[in-house]
């Protein structure tokens, strides 16, 4: 038991060592972020510039600038946020990452930046008749891997089968191509889909009542206490000074904002 114990004590310790504050962030220079850029428009590679754009983009340089540094970003598939963040690589995330109580096990999440409930959409010219998640029984149903849509949707008994996509594209091109009777997204990333992309034959499924009122915020590694502490910090001045609610109107969601 005592080897145990001890060996515990060294882990924490270890992680103690390991943590990062905000003195170390303005030592370095830079603000390691890492976000993702399969999620349009809170995160997405811009094709014609080749450079990384979005909402929780531009919240995450606009946090480093109030710290006096610049960010510097690490881009990876949406299934990699967490374990790129737990590994260290970066010192924080700032990605469409639901504040779910599974995930705050493994990362100190920041006070909420904004948030919505999910969504369904279908085909055009297709039944759109999904009120809740009962009526979904026996329909094929899509949504983005790794997805707090897709531990929703693994629950909900008579479904005929769930299927994950790496991307919105994907995803709605099954859609459209009758591969799925419907699929769960989040509706913020579905209408810039649309209107950016001009991707026709796809339609809101209206009389959806959504089941969750999801929030995103940046996070930390555990522990990171200083870290998170800075960041919070930084979303109070952002939102005090207008400028939190000038970032998301500029995206459309300026209602969206967590209150």
């Amino acid at each position: 038991m005592r080897t145990l114990a001890a060996l515990v004590t060294l882990l924490a310790l270890a992680a103690h060592a390991e943590a990062v504050s905000p003195a170390d962030v303005k030592k370095q220079g830079v603000a390691k972020v890492v976000i993702t850029s399969s999620s349009p428009p809170h995160g997405f590679l811009d094709a014609k510039t080749n450079s990384l754009k979005g909402i929780m983009f531009e919240i995450a340089q606009a946090i480093a600038a109030d710290w006096g540094v610049k960010a510097e970003f690490t881009e990876v598939p949406f299934g990699s946020l967490i374990p790129t963040l737990t590994s260290r690589r970066a010192d924080l995330m700032s990605a469409p990452l639901f504040i779910t109580p599974q995930r705050a096990e493994v990362v100190d999440f920041s006070d909420p930046v904004y948030g919505w409930g999910e969504g369904l959409v279908v085909a055009e010219g297709k039944p759109a008749d999904y009120p809740d998640l009962k009526s979904l029984s026996g329909k094929s149903v899509g949504c983005l891997v790794a997805s707090v849509q897709y531990e929703m949707l693994k629950k909900v008994d008579g479904i005929k089968d769930v299927r994950t996509y790496p991307d919105y594209i994907q995803l709605l091109a099954d859609v459209r191509a009758g591969r799925l009777d419907v699929a769960m997204v989040d509706p913020p990333s579905i209408a810039y889909q649309i209107v950016t992309h001009g991707i026709p034959g796809i339609t809101r499924v209206e009389n959806y009542t959504p089941v969750n009122a999801w929030r995103i915020g940046l996070a930390v590694n555990k522990g990171d206490k200083e870290l998170l502490d800075a960041i919070n910090d930084s979303l109070r001045r952002l939102k005090q000074s207008g400028q939190l609610k000038k970032i998301l109107d500029g995206w459309g969601v300026g209602h969206l904002i967590a209150s």
